[in-house]
């Protein structure tokens, strides 16, 4: 992170380098907070939030944001906690609806449901609840124009997301029937790749088969993102 710091400017190339530079603070303090090192996670966050702050990389920002509310609750801090959290629920909320009206579905169902999941860390039920609506409702807009244009897997995979999302806020009947929509896709179209792992997923979720659901989470987890794992352990939460 030093090295990308040192070599930044005030071009093009220079925000490049302040970008490689957040990104690995950011990582410098994923370790240190796997380790419970709170502290040093919060220093690096706190950089990695300046930089990105410093090149208008607004989510990026609110990512940082959100972890370093983790560091403060996990170091006592509820004020900090709670200004920073609210920060990052607000700023992916708001993020979300700017994605959803530009016609970027998915990366707006990808913003409510982290801002769902910040807002339930400050037991905003209300919030938590209408922005996973908002999620799944992007989801499963996205999958209708896919399934107009006959890209039956990503649509399989998109109602499978926007069943868990419904799922999460304990929508369970809406939840079942995207998921056993998203698996007869993947039947009638004979898919069998990720999105496929998706849809089983899903349906081992609205099941609520705990122990299929781990193992196939287990076995596609890497190559979900961060925001997609927030939304599968938000489900198996129910499914305890």
């Amino acid at each position: 992170a030093r090295s990308y710091e040192s070599q930044a400017t005030g071009t093009v190339a220079g925000q490049e380098y302040i970008e490689k530079a957040a990104d690995k603070l950011r990582e410098a303090g994923d370790c240190y907070f796997k380790l419970k090192n709170y502290e040093k996670a919060l220093n690096c966050y706190t950089e990695a939030y300046k930089h990105h702050k410093k090149i208008n990389y607004t989510v990026s920002a609110a990512m940082d944001s959100e972890k370093m509310a983790r560091c403060y609750q996990n170091l006592g801090k509820k004020v900090e906690f709670e200004k920073l959290m609210q920060e990052a629920a607000a700023t992916y909320a708001d993020q979300g609806e700017k994605m959803s009206m530009a016609g970027n579905l998915v990366s707006a169902a990808l913003l409510y449901s982290d801002s769902a999941i910040a807002y339930k860390a400050l037991s905003n039920y209300e919030s938590f609840k209408n922005c996973f609506e908002l999620a799944a409702q992007n989801y499963s807009e996205y999958a209708e124009i896919l399934l107009e244009e006959r890209d039956y897997g990503y649509a399989a995979a998109n109602l499978s997301w926007a069943a868990m999302c419904s799922f999460a806020i304990s929508n369970f009947d809406d939840a079942v029937k995207k998921a056993d929509r998203a698996l007869e896709l993947c039947s009638k179209n004979n898919i069998k790749d990720e999105n496929y792992d998706v849809a089983a997923l899903s349906k081992a979720i609205c099941s609520r088969d705990p122990s299929k659901s781990r193992q196939l989470f287990d076995r596609i987890k890497d190559n979900l993102s961060e925001s997609e794992i927030k939304i599968v352990n938000q489900c198996l939460e129910n499914l305890r």
